[in-house]
């Protein structure tokens, strides 16, 4: 493979700039290589995902790692400390402001073609919310109602394979990536439509991404409530995710890795151990031979700003939870340092990218102090809202999560 590269185009190796893709001879090149690794993951041989990822990096060259999308920085680069009692004081007015947009409020009989994005939209609230109302005492019964409302919409919603299935709304009128991507897979296999929903992505592995998120929002639902039937469903959601085939988007496999995850940390005994195997061998096979020496994973779509920080976050689930006497653990750590050292250094030198914030909260909470993830977190918090960058969303909640409580390192 080494001969490939050294025999393409010197305008073919050059320094790649992001958001361009690579020469069509390059990919062609780096096929075979990529088709081995697919086949390797659908038999979950490790050695042979490595090998084939090693093969499709030395064929790619500097195209490995180059994001598809390219990344938006936003100034000021600043490092002093956030003030975290005006970032706790922000987040209690986007709590209030945010719960007149909620999906079971707007949506209450979950209609699918009214939905404008995946179950994924009333995910990320209802575990905002619940996390909210365990972490501020005087917003608990309020948000507690509220939780309950919105866990219970989501539960009638659930497939009885377990899986939280993807509306066909977005692909109706398709006006971003997740809507082209519903509108060609209902075109090209109209049969996976039932009800209006898509219950099954045949080997495609996107539903791991709503499933991942619903899944984990109701462990939250239930460490706020204590209702079982919402750490029932969880399981069911996550008793699913066991049994889906690694697929060759490192970000899919990932989203199974937290929840399973997240039911670890929240079972006992044997059915504890189940989910812990089954997130550290998808992670294992199926993230983290994805992911270059220098932190980024290698394919464009996952070297992206954005994917990259889910692969993190997902990872960082695991690495919570994981015992510090687990053989896989020194890898595991070692993957995610060098994911946080590659987006803190990224932030540190161009700016806030608009994602990494809860990352950098947790890398700090579970690792332990370390002053460019600080750093990083830092110019994060002291861009966000300012200049035309994004505000910190949910994001914050790890923040909040490191200063309102003292948790020890796992």
């Amino acid at each position: 493979m080494a001969l490939l590269v050294s025999m393409l185009p010197e305008a073919d190796v050059r320094a790649q700039v992001p958001g361009e893709r690579p020469p069509a001879n390059i990919l062609r090149l780096a096929r075979p290589a990529l088709d081995e690794g697919r086949r390797a993951l659908e038999t979950e041989d490790h050695v042979a995902v490595r090998a084939a990822v090693a093969k499709a990096i030395s064929v790619l060259g500097p195209w490995a790692g180059n994001p598809e999308t390219a990344t938006r920085y936003y100034p000021p680069i600043v490092t002093a400390p956030f003030d975290a009692a005006k970032a706790r004081e922000w987040w209690l007015r986007e709590i209030e402001r945010g719960q007149r947009g909620l999906p079971w409020v707007n949506n209450p009989t979950g209609e699918p073609r009214a939905m404008q994005a995946g179950l994924r939209q009333a995910a990320f609230p209802l575990d905002g919310l619940a996390r909210t109302a365990l972490l501020i005492p005087e917003l608990r019964e309020e948000l507690t109602t509220q939780v309950r409302v919105g866990a219970d919409w989501l539960i009638k919603l659930q497939h009885p394979s377990g899986v939280f299935p993807f509306p066909v709304g977005p692909g109706l009128n398709p006006r971003d990536k997740v809507g082209k991507i519903v509108e060609k897979a209902m075109l090209e296999h109209p049969e996976i439509v039932v009800n209006d929903w898509i219950p099954d992505d045949k080997t495609d592995g996107g539903l791991q991404f709503d499933n991942g998120l619903c899944g984990r929002a109701l462990v939250s639902a239930w460490e706020l409530t204590r209702d079982e039937k919402y750490l029932a469903a969880a399981r069911r959601a996550g008793d699913w995710a066991i049994t889906r085939p690694l697929v060759s988007n490192w970000n899919y496999n990932a989203f199974s890795v937290g929840l399973l995850a997240r039911l670890a940390e929240v079972t006992q005994e044997e059915e504890k151990e189940t989910y812990l195997a089954a997130a550290v061998k998808k992670a294992e096979v199926g993230v983290l031979p994805g992911q270059l020496p220098g932190g980024r994973w290698f394919d464009a779509h996952n070297a992206c700003a954005v994917y990259h920080n889910i692969l993190l976050r997902e990872l960082l689930e695991l690495l919570h939870v994981l015992p510090a006497d687990h053989v896989f653990r020194p890898t595991l750590l070692d993957g995610v340092k060098r994911g946080l050292n590659q987006a803190a250094d990224e932030t540190l030198a161009y700016g806030f990218t608009g994602t990494w914030t809860d990352n950098f909260a947790r890398g700090l909470l579970w690792i332990g102090e370390n002053k460019v993830w600080r750093d990083a977190l830092n110019v994060n918090l002291n861009a966000s809202g300012k200049n035309g960058a994004p505000t910190p969303g949910f994001a914050i909640l790890p923040v909040l999560e490191g200063v309102l409580t003292q948790e020890p390192k796992p």
